[in-house]
């Protein structure tokens, strides 16, 4: 019985919850199947396993399962959603503020478009530096411009969302790729 792999059967009903098991959210994985499965939402990681490999599963308990695999996905969603959600606020409220100062008539309205000035100038001056001059610099200058490029590769890009706006779709995009790219033996 010590062998016994009870994630796997967790894993061939409701695979959601499985890789859940696997990451940062097993806790409240394990929580959800002890109260959905076994109406014990403080049975530890051991009792599952015991109930599981034990073979008594009912018709009920897989369909409980199933919908507690179900009830994690949409809290999750509903998770996501109100990150989303705080992002945009927190975006919007900062280019309100810019409106708010400059209908204001403050003088504090100008500071974003000056930092960003200085940061677009200074990126650009790093570019032009880098890759377009041709000197044989001694290496602590070398390593210095590059520390100094990337610092402002990255302040730039948040120049850019700042004025532009950033893409929700990219991201959602890019933890996408990252969850494929961390699958264990996919690829």
């Amino acid at each position: 019985m010590s062998d016994f792999d009870w994630k796997a059967t967790i894993g061939a009903v409701a695979p959601g919850l499985a890789a859940a098991l696997g990451g940062p959210l097993a806790g409240a994985a394990v929580k959800v199947i002890a109260d959905k499965v076994f109406g014990n939402p403080n049975a530890s990681e051991a009792d599952l396993a015991a109930a599981l490999a034990s073979g008594t599963l009912t018709g009920e308990q897989i369909s409980a399962l199933k919908q507690a695999e179900i009830s994690m996905q949409v809290e999750m969603a509903r998770i996501d959603q109100a990150s989303d959600a705080a992002y945009l606020a927190d975006t919007d409220s900062a280019r309100k503020q810019t409106v708010a100062l400059a209908q204001a008539g403050s003088g504090i309205s100008w500071a974003p478009v000056v930092i960003s000035a200085l940061i677009v100038g200074g990126f650009f001056t790093c570019v032009y530096m880098l890759f377009l001059v041709e000197r044989n610099w001694d290496e602590r200058t070398a390593n210095l411009l590059n520390v100094l490029f990337g610092a402002l590769t990255v302040s730039f890009t948040q120049v850019a969302n700042y004025w532009l706006g950033s893409s929700a779709g990219s991201k959602r995009a890019g933890d996408s790729l990252r969850k494929i790219a961390e699958q264990p033996g996919k690829g």
